[in-house]
């Protein structure tokens, strides 16, 4: 067996090729949209793709499954533990094969490579844990997707946040009986996980690419309480952060099948004929420039966001699905910004241009987006007369450590859903650890006619000041 791991850095998701040096041919697990990425490893590898296995629904990445089957002929193998298969399954009914605990599948004639498959619910109902066997049943690795990963295990609450799923609770239970069939692995078998840190499918996973049984014995604090069982549901289900917004969608195009959709190629345009599609009905411009040049000069109807770590999470919960898109990018981050983009479920990606060609505009085709830098002690200031109040966009963790008086708790990924809520009578100071989601914050509650600020520095310079902090967990949480 060999294996091809395909890391996405800006989702911190990982697919694998599982392949067999004998007969060279290969399963793809867990593949990404962007299919075209499979097919390069793949021929890198001098294999042949002849199947594909999915884990479980997924809820952060839009899955290339449907895509592979419906446009390439390519087997796939899904979990039937759980809902039913999806009504697309029906039209391909010689390609696709539910599969069950314990069932296996085989490459090769003489089935050099088999996996078995393990059902291991928690995080969904239908997960799945691929182990790839070897002579005489020798387990050689776990694919785990989402059930564990390095120092974690899945969060139960998502399928009851997104698709009014199991009570977190009960999934919690779930998990924890699926963890125990894990101990009678050895120490030695390696686990491949679906997930990095940096993801929310898990609380705090660690850095590590890959772990092994005996690692996970040693740093994973949930599985070390797995047999005490009220122990362990307590850790895996109190102060769990909300999803990025986009999840939603994801989950729900997963459960209906994206199909074999080309990755977009949006156009170039000149800076006039980008102003004139910019202000066309259902057009929202995604501006990837700096924050500072954003506020400057800015298109109407357009949203703040860099290609960075937060790009993923901003852009697919700030945008709607039927936005149709244009961009403002560097040329050398264009092909990133569209796969992001893709993966998360944006298609409407119809023009772009470059932030030299938006500059060349006149002044009149901007407007100042009116988003100041205000120092701590002038935030202090607007609070004590009452014309301000403050918004925390971090984490639930973050904000349960230290929060500035009387800050409303909205993750900057969870504006969307948080809009009702907020007052439009003063001026909302939005803060975060050093200034980037707050950037992120402000813009997109600018563009939806609230008046904000941006804390200069984030939370430290005020803390640093000596300015007055609250500590604990948002209100309804019970901690974080």
């Amino acid at each position: 067996m060999k294996i091809v791991r395909l890391h996405d850095d800006a989702l911190s998701q990982v697919s694998y090729l599982i392949g067999c040096s004998v007969c060279n041919e290969c399963f793809v697990l867990d593949p990404p949209r962007d299919i075209d990425r499979v097919f390069t490893a793949v021929t890198n590898a001098g294999w042949t793709l002849v199947g594909v296995i999915e884990t479980h629904l997924h809820a952060d990445f839009v899955s290339g499954l449907r895509a592979l089957v419906e446009g390439h002929g390519i087997h796939a193998w899904l979990s039937c533990e759980g809902p039913a298969l999806p009504a697309w399954t029906t039209q391909f009914s010689a390609l696709v094969h539910a599969v069950h605990d314990g069932d296996e599948l085989a490459i090769g004639s003489s089935g050099q490579l088999r996996l078995r498959a393990i059902h291991t619910p928690g995080h969904t109902a239908e997960s799945v844990t691929f182990a790839a066997l070897g002579e005489e049943d020798r387990v050689l690795a776990l694919f785990t997707g989402d059930f564990i990963f390095a120092g974690e295990v899945g969060r139960p609450d998502l399928s009851s946040r997104l698709m009014q799923g199991t009570d977190p609770r009960v999934a919690a239970r779930a998990l924890r009986e699926a963890l125990l069939k894990l101990e009678g692995f050895s120490g030695e078998v390696p686990l491949y996980p679906g997930h990095t840190a940096g993801s929310m499918c898990g609380r705090k996973i660690c850095t590590l690419p890959r772990s092994s049984m005996a690692i996970e014995r040693r740093i994973n604090k949930s599985l070390r309480c797995a047999n005490d069982e009220e122990t362990f549901v307590d850790q895996v289900t109190r102060g769990l952060p909300d999803p990025p917004s986009y999840f939603s969608r994801v989950k729900a195009m997963n459960a209906i099948g994206a199909d074999a959709h080309a990755l977009p190629s949006p156009r170039f345009l000149h800076a006039e004929e980008f102003l004139a599609l910019s202000r066309e009905p259902g057009c929202v411009v995604l501006d990837t420039r700096c924050f500072s040049r954003f506020s400057e000069a800015a298109l109407p109807n357009s949203i703040s966001v860099g290609v960075d770590k937060w790009f993923a999470s901003a852009a697919g919960s700030y945008l709607e699905r039927d936005d149709r898109v244009l961009l403002v990018v560097d040329p050398a981050l264009l092909e990133k910004a569209v796969r992001v983009l893709f993966r998360v479920g944006v298609d409407q990606l119809l023009a772009w241009t470059t932030p030299a060609e938006l500059e060349s505009l006149s002044e009149d085709a901007f407007f100042e987006t009116d988003i100041a830098e205000v120092s701590p002690r002038e935030a202090v200031r607007r609070l004590e007369a009452g014309n301000a109040t403050f918004l925390d966009a971090r984490l639930c963790g973050e904000y349960e450590a230290g929060h500035l008086p009387g800050a409303i708790f909205a993750p900057f990924t969870q504006l969307p859903q948080r809009l009702a809520d907020l007052p439009r009578d003063r001026q909302i100071i939005c803060y975060c650890r050093s200034g980037n989601r707050s950037e992120l914050a402000c813009a997109y509650l600018r563009r939806h006619g609230f008046q904000v600020a941006n804390l200069r520095g984030g939370y430290w310079p005020w803390a640093g000041r000596g300015f007055p902090v609250e500590v604990g967990a948002p209100v309804g949480v019970a901690y974080c």
